[in-house]
């Protein structure tokens, strides 16, 4: 049962590139702040990678080969992580924050990288981590009992559950510059509402310095969206830490388990936390889906327009000149049909903003389908 429960899912297409287009940022105070547009689909450093992988099926992670002390440390994770399916009382020695992005990928399918993360006083620094996604609301029932005088051999073997989504990893922690122990994996799903179970334990595996096992599983609604629908849309808008490192050979299937936000030639790193000092910097990218095409190419305008929070209510601040996506600012290779994503973008800096809490909105227009939609992202400042 275990060993065939714990397969890697195929990750999603090497389809993300670097490069920069620049544009003015207009305050309202008069002023000019020059940032740069994480726009024209960020294409530069992976397009070659992309080029020689479009029309190839995804590449799959191979199906762990797992020890017998793995697959014994794996039973007994899975032995709690069923008995909080069955809705059983499990331990919860473990704290932790859990976030996620939502990325449409292929097959109708969508990619959804995650954070976890782990304060390192209820944890050790090796863990086992199990990740099951199963449909809402759903119960893990016990076989039923044998009728009276049934013997073994009568019995009609009961097949073991099956999962949208179910993985297994065993993890060496690093703090963080929080302190925290940061995990970062992905799952993969169709769109839908799920049960997220994540078990986490100490291994058993290696010595530690605790005298117990500290164990817990985390259980949180994930609603998936439909990222195929033809209706204009957005993946999540990811915060970043910084800038993306560009990454000169693709990843291989093993690597990318380990690095999912890892995308073609670029790995980034999502910002843990959107309170910011005024030497910073607001770094964000996010995918434009469904919008229409001439040619294979959209006609896409994005506005950026920052808003601070007061006493009295929600006053306009400042915002950057429109970024067009079309025909006319696309590199001449880019087709949609082949599948390269559109994406967007900004690296604000934010040493000409006042302290305060900030809410950004993202205007994405199709100006052929004459459709609007908005995303938006909420920041603090602190500092002088």
């Amino acid at each position: 049962m275990a060993g065939s429960l714990y397969t890697s899912r195929g990750l999603s297409r090497q389809f993300l590139g670097s490069r920069k287009a620049r544009a003015l940022f207009a305050s309202r105070h008069g002023a000019t702040l020059r940032v740069v547009t994480l726009g024209v689909s960020l294409f530069a450093a992976a397009v070659t990678v992309f080029a020689q992988t479009a029309g190839q099926d995804a590449p799959l992670a191979p199906e762990p080969s797992l020890t017998e002390a793995e697959n014994a440390e794996g039973l007994r994770l899975l032995g709690l992580m069923d008995a909080a399916l069955s809705r059983e009382p499990v331990p919860s020695d473990i704290r932790t924050d859990l976030s996620w992005h939502f990325i449409r990928t292929r097959d109708g399918q969508v990619y959804v990288p995650f954070t976890l993360k782990l304060d390192p006083e209820t944890v050790g620094q090796s863990v086992t981590i199990g990740v099951r996604l199963v449909p809402m609301g759903m119960v893990l029932m016990p076989p039923a009992a044998p009728e009276p005088g049934e013997t073994g051999a009568e019995r009609t073997p009961v097949e073991p559950p099956s999962y949208p989504f179910e993985d297994l990893h065993f993890v060496n922690l690093q703090p963080s510059q929080s302190g925290d122990y940061i995990v970062r994996r992905a799952l993969m799903a169709r769109p839908g509402s799920y049960d997220l179970y994540i078990g986490i334990k100490d291994s058993e595996q290696v010595e530690t310095l605790s005298e117990e096992t500290r164990r817990g599983v985390v259980k949180r609604t994930v609603n998936v969206p439909d990222l195929w629908d033809g209706r204009l849309t957005t993946s999540s808008v990811i915060v970043l830490e910084g800038q993306w490192e560009e990454i000169p050979v693709p990843l291989s299937p093993a690597q990318q388990r380990s690095n999912p936000y890892s995308f073609g030639g670029m790995r980034l790193v999502p910002r843990d936390g959107l309170q910011y000092e005024k030497t910073e910097t607001l770094s964000f990218l996010f995918f434009i889906n469904n919008s229409q095409l001439v040619e294979d190419k959209p006609n896409v305008t994005v506005e950026y327009n920052f808003y601070q929070r007061l006493v009295g209510g929600e006053q306009f601040f400042n915002r950057s000149e429109p970024q067009t996506l079309s025909a006319e600012t696309l590199p001449k290779f880019f087709n949609v049909a082949a599948g390269y994503p559109l994406s967007a973008g900004q690296n604000v800096p934010l040493s000409t903003f006042p302290e305060g809490v900030f809410r950004l909105e993202i205007e994405i227009t199709d100006n052929e389908a004459a459709t609007s939609i908005s995303r938006e992202v909420n920041f603090s400042i602190v500092g002088s």
